[in-house]
């Protein structure tokens, strides 16, 4: 028992490093090939795909996994924009954590309850980046942003971007877990996933 509980952890750690790996390749790859796409009313702020790995730790080996590529997307971040990769930090894991508090809260026995997840998580980034953005945004950009009032013009603009970008890691993670565990669901001893987890 302790050296299947062993092999899991290995398993954990290892799925972890990779998808982190591939955070920061990802990132890097995007910004040198100018492929990040700008949102056309704020311009400053880029779609991404950062979020699907993200997004793919959290399904396939739990939240503690879905915080260290959170980590690890800032980390990558930070040396061009430190308080950029923070944001994107504060964003992911409160998507994650949108989301694993609704599946944390019942096992559902159908769509209706993932679906309520998947809503809790954009919700959860929605609220989490618009109070973010009114509290840091002008003490960080002062600049741009001199007054609270300023952000708080700009927060449904700010809504809809978090919403776009929610639904892309979140869905975007979710395809890319199916198809992994179609890959894996042959083998009995496969651990179970947060997601198998809350359908059980």
């Amino acid at each position: 028992m302790s050296q299947l509980l062993l092999q899991r952890k290995s398993v954990t750690i290892a799925g972890t490093a990779l998808l982190g790996t591939l955070v920061f390749v990802l990132d890097w790859g995007f910004k040198v090939a100018g492929l990040k796409i700008p949102f056309p009313f704020l311009t400053f702020l880029r779609f991404d795909l950062l979020g699907v790995l993200v997004l793919v730790s959290f399904f396939l080996f739990g939240i503690y996994s879905g915080f260290t590529t959170s980590v690890i997307a800032m980390i990558s971040i930070a040396p061009r924009d430190p308080f950029s990769g923070f944001m994107k930090f504060l964003a992911e894991f409160a998507t994650i954590l949108g989301i694993y508090l609704v599946l944390r809260a019942k096992r559902p026995a159908n769509g209706w309850w993932k679906a309520t997840a998947v809503g809790s998580g954009i919700l959860s980034r929605i609220i989490v980046m618009n109070v973010a953005n009114v509290l840091l945004l002008p003490v960080f950009m002062p600049t741009f942003y001199t007054t609270y009032t300023a952000v708080i013009v700009l927060l449904p603009l700010f809504s809809i971007f978090n919403a776009m970008q929610g639904a892309i890691g979140i869905f975007g993670g979710f395809l890319l877990y199916e198809a992994i565990m179609l890959r894996l669901r042959s083998k009995s001893d496969t651990k179970p996933t947060p997601i198998e987890k809350s359908t059980s």
